[in-house]
């Protein structure tokens, strides 16, 4: 059995992977509030709920 992983890459380069979706989207919303402040106020865990994907571990 393969396990699988979520993940999203920001287009910085930035990958944040994790268990759960709850876990990468606080990943990626820290990372967008540090790095891209500009699009905090923009995107939501909803949005990023949408980038994520699922890959082998």
């Amino acid at each position: 059995m393969v396990l699988m992983i979520r993940q999203v890459r920001c287009e910085c380069g930035f990958t944040a992977r994790g268990p759960t979706d709850d876990a990468v989207i606080t990943l990626i919303l820290a990372h967008v509030a540090q790095d891209h402040p500009t699009l905090a106020a923009v995107e939501t865990a909803d949005d990023v709920r949408g980038w994520i994907e699922l890959v082998p571990e």
